[in-house]
């Protein structure tokens, strides 16, 4: 026992007087920029996630502001700051209509919504908003106007049809602005809802006469051949 004691004795000597082995200054370096990037890697992380995040919430915020202008402007009239925003969702739906028949509709639901803010402009005293809506009413029911006469070159029933609603419209348009007629008392505004109403008849009028041409093509060019008054029997 003694002697192994000994042995372990000099042994531990014999490493006292070993001079100590230091790591080289690149194994150093090595090191510390490993223990540098293990500090680092959590914090760039929770950095990343809370950009993210913070990415996340305004987005989110933004389509809830959009969504909620959008909803807002349904009912602008002409005097309210979301008035073109209206506009520009209106335009956007109607890019998205395809079909001629659809677009007739749409347009006359415009024409309609036109036709409500006027009215609600005179209300106001707003004679000059009011005039530009009557001005719309009347651009809206040309553009159904024209769509019919492109429908009719394809399917005349579905135009035939289509022109009757635009008639109906027009009657009922024609109706609220001759009251609007008897509640204004401005020369101007007399005047512009007198042209809308001049107008929008003579939408129809034309629109009439191309769909029935398409129904009867001897009358878009005069009597047809043959159609002449029947001559006399030899007596």
């Amino acid at each position: 026992m003694s002697t192994e004691l000994q042995r372990l004795e000099r042994l531990a000597e014999r490493l006292r007087s070993l001079e100590p082995a230091l790591p080289s200054p690149q194994a150093r370096i090595r090191g510390l920029n490993l223990a540098l990037a293990a500090v680092g890697t959590p914090q760039a992380a929770r950095r990343q996630r809370s950009a993210g995040r913070f990415l996340l919430a305004l987005a989110a915020a933004g389509a809830v502001l959009i969504v909620g202008t959008v909803a807002a402007s349904a009912d602008a009239l002409p005097d309210s700051p979301l008035y073109p925003v209206k506009g520009l969702v209106e335009n956007a739906r109607g890019l998205l209509l395809f079909s001629p028949a659809d677009r007739v509709n749409y347009h006359l639901e415009l024409a309609g919504t036109r036709l409500r803010e006027a009215e609600a402009m005179f209300g106001r005293h707003r004679d000059d908003l009011a005039e530009q809506a009557l001005a719309g009413l009347a651009v809206e029911i040309k553009d159904a106007g024209t769509d019919i006469n492109s429908l009719s070159a394809s399917d005349l029933q579905a135009a035939t049809q289509e022109e009757g609603r635009l008639e109906e419209a027009i009657q009922s348009h024609d109706a609220q602005l001759a009251g609007l007629q008897g509640n204004v008392t401005n020369p101007q505004a007399l005047s512009a809802i007198q042209t809308a109403r001049d107008r929008v008849q003579q939408t129809l009028s034309q629109t009439r006469s191309t769909v029935n041409s398409k129904g009867n093509p001897s009358n878009s060019g005069g009597r047809a051949k043959g159609s002449g008054h029947p001559s006399p029997s030899a007596s």
